[in-house]
Order: structure tokens, then C-alpha cells, then sequence
């Protein structure tokens, strides 16, 4: 493996963290300029665009679970690369302190930290759409 195909490799990884982040933390933003759009029209209405937020929470949190499944497997290729011989692999792999040969798995921690932001999100978009008052 060449120097070029590890920076690229990383790039990618780093682009896939970078989206993770943006459309992690606008979509709440979002659901709540969209409840507060809705908030004056019919109950019908206002639960329809309610279910089309909540299949984006739904969306998100696969989104979510997908990045940090192609994170891991990209971390694994790169330790298979290194334990095939690529010194600039070995050098990466060595440097984000893990051990050469042996499977990369998320922690647990990342699970549920993606559970748990689904589960606010759920909340969240449910209460302003069906309960929140925004008169003052």
C-alpha cells in the first residue's frame, strides 16, 4: 500500500465522520423548525409530518449505525494491510494504539450512545408535534 492509498483511505473515513455530524445534529434543528411550521395547521396534518420526521430519526440512527460499521471495517482492512507487511499501515495501525492481527470492534459504548440519541429524537419529535404548546 502505497502512501497516496492510505491518505485516501483515511480521507474517506474522515468524510464519513465529518456527515455522521452534520446530519446528526441538524435533524434535530430540523424537526423542530418543521413542528414549529406545522404547529397552526390541523392535528391530521401535523401527525403526518410527524411520522415523516420520525422515519428520518429511524433514518438516521441506520445512518448512524452504518458509519460506524464502515469505520470498523475500514480499521480492520488497514490492519489486515499491515499484518500482510504494509509498513505505512502498521505505522497507522500502531499509532491509533491498537494490537496488529486482531478484530476491531466497536465498543459498546457507541451502541448505545446511538440509541440513546434515537430515543431523545423520538421524544423530541413527538412532543412538538402532538403536545407541545407554542402560544405564549
Amino acid at each position: 500500500m502505497t502512501a497516496i492509498q492510505i491518505i485516501d483511505f483515511m480521507q474517506t473515513n474522515r468524510q464519513i465522520f465529518a456527515m455522521y455530524f452534520l446530519i446528526g445534529t441538524i435533524m434535530p434543528i430540523g424537526v423542530v423548525f418543521a413542528a414549529y411550521i406545522f404547529r397552526g395547521f390541523r392535528m391530521e396534518i401535523r401527525y403526518a409530518a410527524m411520522a415523516t420526521s420520525l422515519i428520518g430519526v429511524f433514518m438516521l440512527f441506520a445512518f448512524t449505525m452504518a458509519t460506524q460499521n464502515v469505520f470498523f471495517s475500514q480499521v480492520n482492512s488497514l490492519a489486515q494491510l499491515a499484518v500482510g507487511g504494509s509498513a505505512m499501515a502498521k505505522n497507522a495501525i500502531m499509532a491509533m494504539g491498537l494490537t496488529l492481527g486482531s478484530e476491531i470492534t466497536p465498543p459498546l459504548w457507541m451502541s448505545a450512545l446511538s440509541i440513546a440519541q434515537v430515543l431523545l429524537n423520538l421524544g423530541l419529535t413527538v412532543y412538538l408535534f402532538a403536545f407541545a404548546k407554542w402560544e405564549k
